[in-house]
């Protein structure tokens, strides 16, 4: 199987003290019949991957696991990725788990063939999500948006802007629902986005209901990647650094 793999260290900036997360891309197809690494993953992931029944979901497994893998590894300097797993919450989060570092937890995005995690200390919750530009999803996009968000959107020239903004607002919602540990069950009004605003080479989105967080959206070639942290962390990310790998996949066609 061809892995393409990209990891970073994000510095968690606040006021009083300096925190460490790591956010990973992967990106690998899998194909029928394949089976999980041992020497990677736990008896327990390899079972459950083989009782899988469709083929997509066993992708998305496998993506979600692996990036998840790979910056924890980076985060907590752990090289065998066969110590760490992760499990699953009564609410369907994954759960961080370490043989020797404990206090951290994960968040897991896929979409396509890429899967995207961030690790970070319990201590500074956040939440991740990568989705693709898509014109053909617009109208289920728009189905999550409240009246406020859908005047803002309206005044958007051009469709490509628009689309755009539509899968920032989406993926902005799933980062925050993750780490409220609600998904879409919520009302739209819940999840509403304050203001979104482009500065310094991203999106920035703050939330009606919740000041304490904030979301920063990148766009990725035919992807938006968007993580929600608390509002006061400053953070940033080295894109030309994730291009190099993945620049190819990002432009990819996927219709």
């Amino acid at each position: 199987m061809h892995v393409v793999l990209y990891t970073e260290q994000l510095m968690l900036k606040r006021e009083d003290t300096v925190m460490k997360a790591a956010v990973s891309f992967v990106h690998a197809v899998c194909r029928d019949g394949a089976a999980l690494d041992p020497k990677i993953f736990h008896s327990d992931e390899c079972s459950y991957f083989e009782s899988l029944l469709f083929q997509r979901r066993k992708s998305n497994f496998l993506l979600g696991r692996l990036s998840a893998k790979q910056a924890a590894s980076v985060l907590l300097s752990e090289p065998n990725l066969y110590s760490i797993r992760v499990e699953t919450g009564v609410f369907g989060q994954p759960l961080l788990r370490t043989a020797a570092v404990s206090g951290y937890q994960v968040s897991i995005a896929h979409c396509d063939d890429i899967g995207t995690a961030v690790v970070f200390p319990e201590a500074h919750p956040m939440g991740i999500d990568i989705e693709r530009i898509s014109p053909d999803r617009n109208k289920t996009m728009e189905s999550q948006l409240t009246t406020s968000e859908r005047e803002r959107l309206e005044a958007v020239r051009g469709l490509e802007e628009y689309a755009i903004l539509l899968a920032v607002s989406w993926t902005v919602k799933e980062a925050i629902s993750k780490i409220l540990r609600t998904g879409f069950t919520a009302s739209l009004q819940v999840l509403e986005i304050n203001e979104t605003s482009f500065h310094a080479g991203c999106f920035r989105s703050t939330f009606s209901h919740f000041p304490q967080y904030a979301a920063q959206s990148y766009r990725l070639g035919n992807y938006i990647f968007t993580i929600a942290a608390p509002r006061k962390t400053e953070w940033s990310m080295n894109m030309s650094r994730l291009y190099e790998p993945f620049n190819s996949l990002f432009h990819q066609s996927c219709l």
